[in-house]
């Protein structure tokens, strides 16, 4: 099979990640793949690696609308069999180069169908991720919760998760520290609720002074208003900012627990590494989605958004229990299996293998 991945911009976000393992996913299954964006091969392996027989196209160098007739010209050259956009912009630009080239075109959504109330909505974004995700033979999305608001708007709509970024640890840890690991960019602390967090540890951790909360991440305003959070609940000797990790995977692995404290969150790619590492996890639910990831207790733990007695709670129970952490641990290790990018490429495969057939008797 033929397919060709179309990614607007690279940089270091979720969207480009996924993209690259998608690419590298297929083409390790046998499918000549075409991989287009904004940059050659030597600046995409910059960011994330990519393997050596997926086809390079850097269409999206120029400025609109010659990037709309540099990537028509890959499409009419190349041939593919199916077009992925990967996020609404890079559809929407596979859409206008692919006009009246009778191609299929999936549309694949890497955020949530309800807003985000921590951003501000602009309205091109917002037309092409609510209407003209109409027009495509397919969208995908990360949860049944997004599937369940949108179904009916388009013409076919499927879960699609993520894969996992990282390997899964081969084995857990065994001499894990006493740490709470949280991770994100600091200047959405809002979004990513590590003001809850702080507060939630503020009611106990002088039960636990043996224990220590450390948020990875960067963002110069988030960090200040962090540490006076923390000057102000008295937490400096166990609450730590520790900055950008290029060896996250590692922090994954030596910290008994995660949090995902977030007021909102789409997926929640972190939650699975962290699980693929043994940590044992507890999620703040936003809208059902988290708990599509961990499916029961016995995976980890999932309370209410912004609710800080509950995610204490929480918090006490995985500390005190250490038979149940290390269940948690186990299980959830187990779970995020299921998102290694072999399983979640065999997904895409029925997906495209469906869509071929549907277009063959039409």
């Amino acid at each position: 099979m033929k397919i060709m991945i179309v990614l607007n911009r690279i940089a270091r976000g979720g969207g480009e990640n996924v993209a690259v393992q998608l690419a590298n996913q297929f083409s390790r299954m046998g499918h000549e793949i075409f991989f287009v964006s904004n940059k050659d091969r030597n600046n995409i392996s910059d960011f994330y690696p990519i393997e050596e027989k997926v086809h390079i196209f850097p269409c999206f160098r120029h400025f609109f609308p010659f990037k709309i007739f540099s990537l028509r010209r890959a499409i009419k050259k190349e041939n593919p069999d199916i077009i992925i956009g990967i996020m609404p912009d890079s559809t929407f630009y596979t859409y206008l180069a692919a006009l009246g080239l009778h191609k299929i075109i999936i549309s694949s959504d890497h955020s949530s169908f309800e807003k985000n109330p921590y951003s501000q909505r602009h309205l091109f974004p917002y037309l092409l991720k609510f209407y003209f995700n109409a027009v495509y033979d397919c969208v995908t999305v990360l949860t049944k919760t997004d599937y369940n608001l949108v179904v009916k708007k388009f013409r076919k709509t499927v879960v699609m998760p993520n894969p996992l970024s990282m390997p899964p640890a081969k084995s857990i840890c065994p001499n894990k520290k006493k740490r709470i690991l949280a991770a994100g960019r600091l200047n959405i602390w809002q979004c990513k609720g590590f003001d809850i967090l702080i507060r939630a540890w503020a009611r106990i951790h002088e039960k636990y002074p043996d224990w220590v909360v450390e948020i990875a991440g960067e963002g110069e305003t988030g960090r200040e208003y962090l540490e006076g959070l923390i000057a102000e609940n008295h937490l400096e000797n166990q609450v730590v900012l520790s900055g950008f990790h290029l060896n996250i995977k590692d922090f994954f692995s030596d910290s008994e627990i995660f949090v995902l404290s977030s007021r909102y969150e789409g997926f929640g790619m972190v939650l699975i590494e962290a699980m693929s590492q043994g940590a044992a996890c507890i999620a703040c639910d936003y809208k059902g989605r988290q708990r599509e990831i961990i499916q029961d207790d016995s995976q980890g733990l999932c309370v209410e958004c912004e609710n800080e007695e509950a995610l204490a709670n929480a918090l006490s129970r995985m500390i005190d229990d250490e038979n149940y952490r290390k269940q948690v641990q186990e299980n959830g290790w187990k779970r995020s299996q299921d998102f290694t990018p072999d399983k979640i490429g065999e997904n895409w495969m029925r997906l495209l293998e469906e869509l071929l057939e549907r277009r063959s008797r039409t």
